[in-house]
């Protein structure tokens, strides 16, 4: 079913069950999970109650409220309808999985107190639903509908979001940029936006009782190349391994044993500081850098990302993408400084150094030194643990804004987190850091739970961020003892300097969860220390602590496997093909030379490339340390078949 739901884009679905009559909407649970009497209230309540009432009203025992089923015959429920928890409460259940993670509302109806009446009622029961079911499909077409498109190509624009204001629910557009949205009947403010590009708002939109207002919407490029730099796609050049041969040729053999070059810029930058550092490096390395901007503060100061590849601009095909972002919280500001340190080490130091030649060379490095530039120009330096500037300029923490698996944020996404989601969704990323503030710690998914308290909650490749945690931790040796801030506090310890992230604390809304669960990307959370904006003459310290940890840790993108999924009738990529491992619950999907990379632990794996209309591939695969293993895969394309659901045809 989930992989029904998946390949359709279902707008409106019912659910039909037996034994009682009444039309149950989300959410089925609650929180607190107390067996019933708890009413779990859904973004769009006042449109399941519209859905549900348009089922049961048409019928003539729903719509009383008043079953009276053997053995039940004081339940009731007003209007027929009633709050799937508010009942009783159902985990797991259907209905709220379409809502939560499809673009599909469906309801429950519980059609008559037998649940396999005999064969004789079946007649009647026809009749008391025929209505309800008619009615209930028509209101597949309330609401808003209508195609977001490139404003310059005039492309269709598919996965782009649809958001209404004031309700916590989006929903994304299909392969032809087409959506459908339901409502009720109101005025609302629409909001469509997508990667890559700025979003459009369309204010006092009035939907009627009948047919969806059409709303059509034209997204303007967002990505702003402050350089110039190509930004085509490389051609497909598959191998085996890496061209280890022409990494070591690329390295002056002259210079190659020259003593590393360290970074000399040791001060905190404030915005126009870090604005000309950038421009600098940009300039002075055209090679290998790329200074571009994701989108804009509040305050409209651009959100810098660096670029650094011997082919900036280009996604060379088969090679994995990183990620480092950093002062995501405006007084924490280590990380800032250490990605600017990084940026100045890595430009000096390619072409001489083989570490660094090699880590450029095999990846596309992306730094993002700032994602909140505003609530940086409020910090004070020296503060140890305080909050003045954390948030960005709207008094928003940016680390609790982002969609969760478990809770609705109520609060609106700001500038910062939609450009940051944009971001991921416009680059194939595979890894990624968010550096910290205010203690000294690797925290890894998930960050929050359903229960909403300070408990490990375990991701389906627990092991594989425990690996990538390790990886920095173990760089860097007051993080690796394990016992961070001892005179703030002193009872915390984290062995081997790494920590789940709701078992230290509970954190809804935050984003390396949103990277794992809506991208192909893995991300950490890394404090670096535990004075949140230290002095200026300590910044050196930080860098020579924390050096190695940062190159360890991009490395890390090459573990796994790593290949192609080729269509075999052309030998072409497949773009969004899945790939599966047997043993754990999270696909990753290619990107479009039909790349993927799937980061792993050491061991043995069962994985299973599939796209649409192609015939599954599974394959045998054993990673090693340090290595990702090729696994490529060419899938052949389905004969005509008759699809789930259909109906065959036959000429006699």
């Amino acid at each position: 079913m989930m992989e029904w739901m998946r390949r359709n884009r279902f707008v409106l679905s019912g659910n039909l069950h037996g034994g009682t009559v009444v039309a149950s909407y989300p959410f089925d649970d609650s929180k607190s999970h107390k067996s019933s009497g708890i009413y779990s209230k859904s973004a769009d309540d006042e449109v399941f109650k519209y859905l549900a009432k348009a089922y049961a009203s048409n019928h003539p025992i729903m719509k009383t409220g008043t079953p009276n089923c053997p053995g039940e015959e004081k339940e009731t429920f007003k209007d027929g309808i009633t709050n799937g928890a508010q009942w009783y409460d159902v985990e797991g259940g259907m209905q709220d999985y379409n809502y939560l993670w499809a673009n599909c509302f469906e309801v429950t109806f519980e059609l008559s107190c037998c649940k396999y009446p005999p064969a004789s009622q079946l007649e009647q029961e026809w009749l008391n639903n025929r209505e309800s079911l008619l009615t209930f499909i028509e209101k597949v077409h309330i609401g808003i509908k209508g195609f977001v498109r490139d404003s310059v190509t005039g492309a269709a624009l598919e996965n782009a979001t649809i958001a209404v204001a004031g309700i916590a629910h989006n929903i994304t557009t299909g392969q032809f940029g087409d959506y459908y949205r339901l409502l009720v009947p109101g005025t609302y403010n629409i909001t469509a936006s997508a990667t890559g590009y700025l979003p459009v708002t369309t204010e006092i939109i009035e939907v009627k009782e009948e047919n969806a207002t059409v709303l059509d919407f034209s997204l303007h490029p967002a990505v702003t190349v402050l350089t110039s730099r190509p930004t085509k796609e490389a051609p497909i050049t598959i191998s085996n391994s890496l061209d280890n041969t022409a990494i070591t040729t690329a390295v002056n053999r002259t210079t190659s044993a020259r003593q590393v070059i360290q970074p000399d810029d040791f001060r905190h930058h404030h915005f126009p500081d870090m604005g000309i550092f950038l421009r600098k490096f940009a300039t002075e390395y055209p090679n290998i850098t790329r200074l571009y901007s994701v989108g804009k503060s509040v305050e409209q100061r651009e959100l810098y990302a660096m670029e650094i590849s011997d082919n900036p601009g280009i996604h060379e095909a088969g090679e994995p993408e990183f990620k480092y972002i950093a002062n995501m919280h405006g007084n924490e500001v280590v990380g800032r400084e250490l990605l600017l340190n990084l940026i100045e080490y890595l430009c000096k130091n390619y072409g001489t150094n083989p570490e660094v030649t090699d880590l450029i060379q095999k990846t596309r490095i992306h730094i993002m030194p700032s994602m909140n530039p505003d609530g940086y120009e409020k910090s004070i330096e020296g503060d140890v643990s305080g909050v003045f500037g954390r948030n960005n300029s709207n008094n928003y923490d940016l680390n609790r804004n982002f969609p969760d698996q478990f809770v609705q944020i109520a609060e609106p996404l700001q500038p910062e987190t939609i450009a940051v989601m944009n971001w991921l969704k416009t680059y194939p990323f595979v890894l990624s850091a968010n550096l910290h503030g205010g203690s000294l710690v690797v925290n890894y998914p998930y960050d929050d739970n359903r229960l909403g308290i300070a408990t490990y909650s375990i991701s389906p490749d627990d092991a594989v961020f425990q690996q990538l945690a390790l990886a920095y931790a173990k760089e860097n040796v007051e993080m690796f003892q394990g016992h961070p801030c001892d005179n703030l506090y002193p009872d915390e310890y984290f062995p081997h300097g790494i920590t789940n992230g709701a078992n230290w604390y509970n954190v809804p809304g935050g984003m390396q969860d949103w990277n794992y669960l809506n991208t192909n990307c893995f991300e950490v959370t890394i404090e670096l220390g535990c004075v949140k904006y230290p002095k200026a003459e300590e910044l050196p310290k930080y860098w020579e602590k924390n050096r190695q940890s940062l190159l360890q840790f991009i490395k890390q993108v090459h573990q796994g496997v790593r290949g192609f999924v080729l269509d075999a009738t052309d030998g072409r990529g497949i773009l969004n093909a899945t790939i599966d491992i047997a043993s754990v619950d999270h696909y990753v999907s290619t990107y479009k030379a039909g790349d993927y990379w799937r980061l792993l632990a050491p061991g043995t794996y069962k994985i299973t490339a599939s796209a649409r209309g192609y015939n599954s591939e599974t394959k045998m695969v054993k990673v090693e340390e340090n290595n990702a293993a090729q696994v490529n895969f060419t899938l052949s394309r389905k004969g005509p078949k008759v699809e789930e659901g259909s109906t065959l045809h036959v000429n006699m």
